[in-house]
């Protein structure tokens, strides 16, 4: 298994875009007009199509699309150029009804050549606004996490609430927790797609009944003051686990305030499910 997931590790890319930029690139380099007439396109094609090949060889797919289809628009143009300089050279010939209907066809080949040109700088100009974009976009989820104070786990983001938001074996939350309740609910607002999940827990000072009882009404007065800044209730779950999942000894007074808590969940984008806790 090792072994096959090396091989698997090491394979190049696949990429549909790369598929056609090699077979544009073959049958420019097949076609003699090409070769002897465009010779430089031909090799900016080639050159084009080598970034792609690397991009793919090292396993970096954002990189083959753009210059695997410029490879592929300069491979058409190598032989749109090609077959018009082959023209030229049978005007030159002498072959004067030919001459006037092959120079037609070079100009239309010329401003077919035009237009993929123009094509593809408009594909780049627009590959490289939707990657601002999404670099903007990074960024600005970046800057929100780290405001939140908000930790990335394999369940989604969590936001913990800590124990001095509730008085001592209340539920009510204090004052105090407006602030980081509006900045959450702002979150929300924001990535209305979102789902999450608000999880209570407790020390073990207590009975198993009362400390299960404590951290479902903690989790639920959180919902409640989250629907109250105006988020939809059927984004939102809520459980109590008691003293279940310590994040410290329940041995000493340090370990048992870090375990009475309330962690907030925040799943993927496009309503992703949050997982199960394990």
């Amino acid at each position: 298994m090792a072994l096959a997931l090396c091989a698997c590790a090491s394979a190049p890319l696949t990429d549909p875009v790369l598929e056609g930029a090699r077979a544009a690139v073959a049958q420019a380099e097949a076609d003699p007009n090409a070769n002897q007439y465009a010779a430089l396109d031909l090799d900016s094609a080639k050159k084009d199509l080598d970034m792609a090949e690397a991009a793919a060889a090292n396993h970096r797919p954002a990189e083959i699309d753009q210059p695997a289809y410029l490879a592929t628009q300069l491979a058409r143009i190598a032989m749109a150029r090609g077959a018009a300089k082959a023209a030229d050279a049978k005007v030159a010939a002498g072959q004067a009804e030919r001459d006037r209907i092959q120079l037609a066809a070079r100009e239309r080949e010329v401003q077919y050549a035009n237009q993929q040109v123009a094509a593809a700088n408009s594909e780049v100009a627009a590959a490289n606004s939707e990657r601002d974009q999404a670099a903007e976009e990074s960024a600005r989820l970046q800057a929100q996490v780290e405001q939140l104070k908000a930790t990335q786990t394999p369940r989604g983001l969590v936001l913990t609430l800590g124990d001095v938001l509730f008085n001592t074996g209340r539920a009510e939350l204090n004052p105090g927790a407006g602030r980081k309740l509006d900045q959450l609910a702002q979150f929300l607002n924001q990535h209305p797609d979102r789902r999450i999940e608000i999880d209570g827990f407790t020390d073990s000072v207590g009975s198993d009944d009362y400390n299960q009882d404590l951290s479902q009404r903690r989790a639920d007065a959180v919902k409640a003051a989250l629907l109250s800044r105006g988020i939809d209730g059927s984004r939102i779950t809520t459980q109590g686990f008691g003293k279940a999942y310590p994040v410290a000894s329940n041995n000493d007074s340090g370990g048992r305030q870090l375990n009475r808590r309330v962690e907030v969940v925040i799943g993927g984008d496009n309503g992703m499910a949050i997982a199960p806790r394990s």
